[in-house]
């Protein structure tokens, strides 16, 4: 596959989540020549560029040597496409070699996801359809409850901060809990094949090209080689913590799904929102467990 070239112009406006993670690696990767050029136009003026360079030291000794082993030639291209391009699978960036695409590398910090599914990829329209029902005739109203009787009214306080933001109920741990409960009996019910489908998205099986995950620490990085799971019938599910599903093979976990509300128990919105609804002076709407969890591999 060819190797698309890096954007200059693009890459210097981007300020992405993680953008800094990108570039330390891939300067990492770099030979001289590209690496003096990247740090000259794009690093040097931009606004994490301490953490660039803290992540280009974190990863650099690792990287080189890895490279020896997958015998990466000196003439390498380290492009950033993927950044703007989805289609090349899971990689955050390229390692080329001769305008060819050798193979990407999934930048992971802070967390090992590989994926991030939503709720339908593991349960059945009808079973959404029914948690979504009790989330508003049972677990909504006892989330209001709980919050008024230990945080007292919801007031706005700030921007679109409110005397409820950033406090947590157990009650949205109880209807994770229910969640789960769905999830593990759903996964019980489906066959061999299904099991396979599921876990192939996480592994990304069918990704267009070869890719490595390095995950970054706080000061050293790891560099793996994800492999599809192959004893699927030998897995089994058990809760872990208060959010995830675990994926276990023996006493070894293999994944951990973690099952969540992107933007809280309750969502703030306008006023002109259809299902919109009133907590004392604040519209919200109903919050979103099933658009996206996280599919982390161990």
């Amino acid at each position: 596959m060819f190797c698309p070239l890096n954007d200059f112009d693009t890459l210097k406006l981007n300020r992405n989540t993680g953008i800094e993670y990108e570039f330390g690696v891939g300067m990492a990767l770099m030979i001289k020549s590209q690496f003096d050029d990247f740090l000259k136009y794009i690093v040097q003026d931009h606004p994490k560029k301490n953490k660039v360079i803290e992540i280009y030291n974190i990863t650099k000794n690792i990287l080189s040597k890895e490279l020896k082993y997958l015998d990466v030639k000196n003439n390498r291209y380290i492009s950033f496409a993927p950044t703007q391009n989805d289609s090349l699978g899971p990689s955050d960036i390229l390692v080329c070699n001769n305008k060819e695409i050798l193979f990407g590398i999934s930048i992971k910090f802070a967390n090992s996801n590989n994926w991030n599914p939503s709720a339908k990829n593991f349960l059945d329209s009808d079973i959404i359809k029914k948690l979504k029902l009790i989330y508003v005739k049972d677990y909504l109203p006892k989330y209001i409850h709980d919050m008024r009787s230990r945080f007292g009214e919801c007031k706005l306080i700030k921007g679109s901060r409110n005397t409820w933001s950033r406090k947590r109920s157990s009650v949205t741990d109880d209807f994770i809990d229910l969640i789960r409960d769905e999830f593990i009996t759903s996964w019980e019910n489906k066959d061999l094949s299904e099991r396979k489908l599921i876990l192939n998205k996480g592994f990304h099986v069918n990704s267009p090209l070869k890719y490595y995950v390095i995950e970054i620490g706080r000061k050293d990085c790891k560099l793996s080689d994800p492999k599809p799971i192959s004893e699927i019938q030998d897995i089994y599910l058990e809760k872990y913590k208060t959010s995830y599903v675990a994926f276990k093979v023996g006493n070894k976990i293999l994944v951990k799904i973690q099952i969540k509300f992107n933007n809280g128990f309750i969502e703030k919105t306008e006023s002109s929102h259809n299902n919109k609804f009133k907590i004392d002076d604040i519209y919200f709407k109903n919050g979103d467990p099933f658009g996206s969890w996280n599919f982390n591999i161990f």
